[in-house]
């Protein structure tokens, strides 16, 4: 497998490094049955299903990231805007869907990027 093409296994975020694990879902403790991937703060990590690829794969993981932005923020917390599991919720999935939109039609944009954050 390319190296380019290999999944993480972890991420920086703030001050915390976030493991990434890839799972199948488990039915009986109801861990990814409703959805494709989790964030669990406590424990640092995100964990996504380890079937999933392409798209799916990569909305899923950047949707689990921008929740442990969110958290690593602070903008979950008490008093703060996104403080409603639902309000997180809403903001984390249409913030994904459209950051990966913006990313797919604007091919040259990642790069940019990545040249100018140096």
């Amino acid at each position: 497998m390319e190296k380019e093409n290999r999944k993480p296994n972890k991420i920086k975020v703030g001050y915390r490094d976030i493991e990434i694990k890839y799972s199948n879902p488990d039915f009986t403790a109801d861990h990814l049955t409703d959805c494709y991937g989790i964030y669990d703060s406590r424990k640092g990590l995100i964990d996504i299903q380890k079937d999933l690829y392409g798209q799916k794969m990569v909305n899923t993981f950047v949707h689990e990231l921008f929740h442990a932005i969110i958290d690593i923020s602070g903008l979950n917390k008490s008093g703060a805007p996104l403080e409603e599991d639902d309000d997180e919720e809403i903001v984390v999935h249409q913030m994904a869907n459209n950051f990966l939109s913006v990313c797919r039609d604007n091919e040259w944009l990642l790069e940019y990027i990545k040249k100018n954050i140096k």
